[in-house]
């Protein structure tokens, strides 16, 4: 059997406090979290300090309390900061900011205690994703500046799109999944109809736009073609498998073959070398191997038996010849979608034609207006 709540509060070292933890004083935080060990950098266990912080939040919401409807940095600075700093143990080398996200991504993820919804987190993400018809088609990139590409392929194709600014938090995969639901269960949004001029119009199909998390989700890859990029591309990957979508098949379009070998020779870069990337560019070296790219080869370097690993950026790579790409590897599996979007666009427009009807019945005053 799984373990019960209260055993995973237990290994996560979170249990009830009566008093609001943010307001107690120095003496009663170093009681009640006081750090183990002989020489403790800090006066209390920082983790266990800030799970419990955001468990008792979590309490509060569910009891009843107003979402904390701000950022997790709004968190950090209005409840985490001011309490280490009471604490003696605010560091002024660590970047404790992180630590927060780490543990609540922890408490998430790792410990399955809550969800980032539960406390009403704002989504710091939420203006660089967009949900489509075909919902299940995701380009997606490491990078924020190409979302505005993006927004065009997802307004030609209406597929589903999301930049990450990096390594993805558990935080945006969550709502970006939350939002896939919420066309499940709702249907899409506003969505351009095509071959008309007509405005947008809401439409809800309900249970006819259902999708299943548990379908082929066909995911389009924007991400530098080195061990970084790849380990953002895979971390997005493993979030939304926590998310339940689990059946992911996934399309590397920065890869050596989208250029050529005088072009690859221009646009590498050397791969950061060393032990602490040393295992790291070994799996990435693994990975690649295994796509049997045949421009590889010139990402390969061996002189006096030294190797370099070279690396290309996203940015090397014409959006026009991704486009290219996406024709020959998107649009087919777009096409498996094509009558249903049919229907929906001729729902869509059934409906846009009954609210213009409604619309005149209702304001007469308009048409008089205008001499009509």
């Amino acid at each position: 059997m799984p373990p019960s709540l209260a055993e995973r509060l237990r290994k996560a070292g979170i249990r009830h406090y009566d008093e609001l933890i943010h307001d107690q004083p120095k003496d009663w935080l170093v009681k009640n979290f006081k750090a183990g060990g002989s020489a403790p950098a800090y006066p209390v266990n920082v983790a266990r300090l800030m799970r419990n912080l955001v468990w008792q939040m979590k309490e509060r919401v569910a009891a009843g309390e107003k979402e904390f409807h701000e950022l997790v940095r709004t968190y950090w600075y209005m409840y985490v900061k001011s309490t280490l700093a009471r604490a003696g143990s605010l560091s002024q080398k660590t970047d404790q900011y992180k630590d927060l996200t780490e543990n609540i991504a922890d408490m998430v993820r790792v410990f399955l205690l809550m969800t980032y919804k539960d406390i009403g987190f704002r989504d710091e993400n939420e203006a660089n994703k967009k949900i489509g018809v075909n919902a299940n088609v995701i380009p997606f990139s490491e990078k924020l500046g190409h979302f505005g590409y993006l927004t065009d392929i997802h307004k030609q194709y209406n597929v589903s799109a999301i930049s990450l600014g990096g390594q993805p938090s558990v935080m945006n995969i969550e709502y970006f999944v939350d939002d896939l639901k919420k066309a499940k269960s709702g249907g899409p949004g506003p969505v351009q109809l095509r071959y008309t001029d007509a405005p947008p119009v809401i439409y809800n199909p309900g249970g006819n736009s259902k999708i299943n998390l548990k379908r082929s989700f066909y995911l389009y890859s924007i991400v530098d073609y080195d061990p970084s990029g790849w380990i953002i591309r895979d971390a997005f990957i493993n979030n939304l498998n926590h998310y339940k979508i689990k059946n992911t098949k996934v399309y590397d379009l920065i890869n050596p073959d989208m250029l050529t070998p005088d072009e690859i020779m221009l646009a590498r870069y050397p791969i950061k070398a060393g032990k602490d990337m040393e295992a790291k560019n070994k799996k990435w070296l693994a990975d690649v191997a295994q796509r049997h790219y045949k421009n590889q080869k010139y990402l390969v370097e061996e002189k006096n038996g030294k190797v370099t690993l070279y690396g290309l950026e996203a940015e090397s790579i014409a959006t026009a010849r991704i486009t290219e790409k996406l024709k020959e590897v998107m649009v087919p599996v777009i096409g498996g979608n094509e009558e249903a979007l049919k229907i929906y666009e001729m729902k869509n427009l059934n409906q846009a034609i009954k609210d213009l009807i409604i619309f005149k019945l209702t304001h007469p005053e308009l048409e008089a207006t205008h001499g009509r």
